[in-house]
């Protein structure tokens, strides 16, 4: 069985032993990964303690444990890594994080930014939503079929 961040291995294996503080993740992906499985787990003060020290004033406690544990959490997957790795002082970590809430599924992609403190162990700084353009199929024409899959012609169907 998968762990919840979405590697191999059980989350007692993987993400679980950072979350309890018996080891330090090495990478910035890793802490990447815990901190989404502190969220699938509603481990709050995980997530609020590997803020970076000069951001955690801005971290709403309250509104984090309301998404966590108001949310069925649905997976994480990782685009890329960008340095974040055991000689790096910082990393950045692009993911889609997938969740449902309220009966919605929703998906958030992000490119999170971490730094390495002075005691080794990596922080989360900062993050950024990434929007990718969306790519449009081939132009429909008035006559032809809607690609509602109605069996309408376009122009009687979703053009109206």
């Amino acid at each position: 069985m998968a762990c919840t961040c979405g590697n191999e291995g059980s989350y007692e294996t993987c993400c679980a032993p950072y979350i309890r503080r018996a080891a330090t993740p090495p990478t910035a992906e890793a802490l990447m990964r815990s901190r989404y499985s502190a969220y699938v787990h509603g481990e709050i003060d995980y997530i609020v303690d590997t803020h970076h020290p000069e951001t955690r004033d801005v971290v709403d406690r309250e509104e984090i444990e309301r998404w966590s544990r108001g949310s069925e959490w649905l997976g994480l997957e990782i685009h890329h890594a960008l340095q974040g790795g055991p000689g790096d002082t910082e990393g950045e970590v692009e993911f889609t994080a997938r969740w449902r809430e309220g009966g919605r599924e929703r998906v958030h992609r992000e490119c999170s930014h971490f730094r390495r403190l002075d005691d080794g162990s990596w922080a989360y700084d900062h993050g950024h939503q990434v929007q990718r353009p969306i790519v449009a199929g081939p132009k429909v024409g008035r006559n032809d079929p809607c690609p509602c899959g109605s069996g309408k012609k376009y122009k009687k169907c979703c053009a109206a």
